[in-house]
């Protein structure tokens, strides 16, 4: 059995030479391969504002029907028949870059059309230039490895082979060149986003300094790059296929009332744009989804819903504690009954009285304070040692402001946090505390007095 299949092997690899001698020997390669001249020599992708795509070669006559797409007036493409559809701008740079590079890898002079399937081609594609000139590309036969593809242009006898892969994108459906985007957008565009999930309301809106803020359902500063995330997970957001333009309801779809409602409006003061979200196909992986102000419905990946799960602890800003330590000048700790005041002079050197290490003491302290990051924030907290704080930091600014940091109960490298006037609970990491009960620790715990003998 293993020498029959090394047989086949060899005769398939045999065969497949001789294939490819039989065409060079019948065919010889020109200078132009040599040279590795283009199809198109005169061929600019930017410049082209219109393209005709027949696919000649299917038995649907739906797929038959020949496709135009357009350049207009901002360089925006759009299906102009057999349907007006705005067009996938992506896909279409990609295809005329493709056919503006096309070199070939062999270059057949006075062929047989029939012999590459080019007397009654596959596909016949039309670029015209913003300069009026044509450029006709037909598409005919794969090479017997299905790697290659045989095209020849509308003005001359030359049969060119390229791979196959970059003719590939030039005789499909129409669903294929149409937009598969739902909502382009950005922070600096955006102004405001609101997302309603199985009626829960999350809503963020960029203040007068544009600055991201929470505003459903607490009001908080949000974290600027969790916008950043959220507004590139809405614009990458693709069609996987279409379901119909002209739907006869939205029910069936799970869009009327929809499971999941994402909008956006812009920094412009310009009309909203919305993404509403169904339920999931039968025997499919998709949800139903369509634009609020467009018919038509597609399928997304499951994943978009799952992303939009949305908690505002994740989207509130951490670093909201965090300040300048450079411009601290006073620093308090008080750990019950004991407080350890430190001052800094005016050449920044921090002074305590009875701590010899004071210098390194307030720096360290104050770095830390100032970088505090929140790990979350708990809504119902019990149990944090607010009430008796640890410890409690009093900071005092250059600008004549305070800032009083209240530790409480702490365990697995975490401790409760709240921060006056407020009355927020906070969660951050321990290193503050550690580090205080490392430094005062040895001064609380009370010393023997020594016996009379060892004075001796």
């Amino acid at each position: 059995m293993k020498n029959f299949k090394s047989t086949l092997i060899y005769l398939a690899v045999a065969v497949l030479v001789g294939a490819l001698c039989y065409v060079q020997s019948k065919h010889p390669a020109t200078e132009k391969e040599e040279k590795k001249a283009k199809v198109f020599e005169n061929f600019v992708a930017d410049d082209i504002n219109e393209i005709h795509i027949e696919n000649l070669g299917t038995t649907v006559t739906a797929l038959r029907t020949p496709i135009v797409l357009q350049k207009g007036a901002k360089d925006t493409w759009r299906i102009t028949e057999p349907v007006k559809l705005p067009a996938d701008e992506s896909t279409l740079r990609s295809l005329l870059t493709s056919v503006g590079g096309f070199t070939p890898d062999l270059a057949i002079e006075k062929p047989d059309l029939k012999e590459f399937g080019l007397d009654q081609p596959q596909a016949r594609c039309t670029f015209k230039s913003k300069a009026g000139t044509t450029f006709t590309l037909l598409i005919g036969n794969k090479d017997m490895t299905g790697s290659s593809a045989y095209v020849k242009t509308g003005d001359k006898d030359t049969v060119y082979m390229v791979p196959s892969y970059s003719t590939d994108s030039l005789h499909k459906g129409i669903d294929d060149y149409r937009d598969h985007t739902f909502l382009q957008t950005d922070p600096v565009v955006a102004k405001k986003i609101q997302v309603i999930r199985d009626g829960k309301t999350l809503a963020f809106e960029k203040d007068k300094d544009n600055n991201w803020n929470m505003i459903l359902p607490l009001q908080a500063r949000a974290d600027a790059s969790k916008i950043r995330d959220l507004l590139s997970t809405l614009s990458s957001l693709r069609a996987q296929s279409f379901v119909t333009d002209h739907p006869s309801g939205l029910a069936q779809y799970g869009l009327s009332p929809p499971h999941l409602r994402v909008e956006v409006w812009p920094s412009d003061g310009g009309p909203s744009k919305a993404i509403l979200v169904g339920h999931k196909k039968d025997k499919s992986a998709g949800l139903y989804a369509k634009t609020a102000d467009a018919p038509t419905i597609a399928l997304i990946g499951e994943y978009f819903d799952k992303n939009m799960d949305l908690k505002p602890s994740d989207y509130r800003d951490k670093s909201i504690l965090q300040f300048d330590s450079g411009k601290a000048k006073g620093l308090a700790i008080h750990r019950g009954s004991k407080v350890f005041a430190y001052q800094k002079d005016d050449k920044g050197q921090w002074s305590c009285p009875g701590r010899p290490n004071a210098q390194t003491e307030a720096s360290t302290l104050a770095a830390q304070l100032a970088g505090i990051t929140i790990m979350d924030f708990p809504d119902h907290p019990t149990g944090t040692g607010l009430s008796s704080p640890l410890f409690t930091a009093e900071v005092d600014m250059t600008d004549g402001t305070q800032r009083v940091f209240n530790f409480g109960n702490h365990d697995n490298g975490k401790v409760y946090l709240s921060v006056d006037p407020s009355k927020d609970v906070y969660e951050v990491p321990d290193v503050v505390v550690s580090q205080m009960e490392g430094y005062y620790n040895t001064i609380l715990t009370p010393v023997p007095a020594a016996s009379p003998a060892s004075n001796k």
